[in-house]
């Protein structure tokens, strides 16, 4: 069994320091035997949530009523056994277009928890501050969702000084999310 991982880079630059942390992740995965596609979020077309959840839950549909980009997305999400969403501190949260497609992944949580069971990771840097926030916000939102999340599972690097985590350190954990998707799917 060859684990499918997919891995999504949350940043508007498409080769930052972000990229490389989930390139090297992607490497680890690769390496334990894994199918990986990767995204860049500024490739597609997310538009905002309409909030139909606040309204009332029913009114909350997958699909979404929202046509966009999000609908290929969709597809992959669920057939993935794990997720890695990376991300850097734009003022202690996420960048405006990984905000827009969290929310638009409320369909998938209120229909049914369809990511429950998958595997979650979430490495985050930071020119200064703010990327351990970031990486507590994914955590908490895919751990709602009903996602597994590995031991740490969110690495953070703030570039002036020493982040969480040695950078050789990040296929370890690729290696690990694979490990626990193979264990995951034989128990699920």
């Amino acid at each position: 069994m060859r684990p499918f991982i997919v891995f999504i880079n949350g940043s508007p630059r498409e080769r930052g320091r972000t990229f490389g942390y989930l390139k090297a992740i992607e490497r680890g995965a690769k390496k334990e035997g894994a199918k990986t596609q990767f995204f860049h979020l500024r490739d597609f077309k997310i538009l905002p949530c309409l909030g139909c959840y606040s309204h009332s839950p029913k009114s909350c549909t997958f699909p979404c009523k929202v046509k966009d980009d999000m609908e290929k997305i969709y597809q992959v999400l669920l057939k993935a056994e794990g997720i890695v969403i990376g991300s850097p501190s734009f003022w202690f949260s996420v960048p405006g277009a990984l905000k827009n497609f969290i929310d638009r992944l409320t369909c998938l949580e209120n229909n049914g928890y369809l990511l429950e069971g998958k595997i979650f990771a979430a490495p985050s840097c930071a020119e200064e501050s703010g990327g351990e926030e970031v990486g507590h916000y994914l955590i908490s939102v895919f751990n709602e969702m009903g996602c597994i999340i590995p031991p740490f599972a969110t690495p953070f690097f703030n570039e002036k000084e020493k982040g969480t985590w040695q950078k050789k350190d990040l296929e370890i954990l690729g290696r690990n999310i694979v490990r626990l998707a193979k264990v995951a799917k034989k128990l699920l």
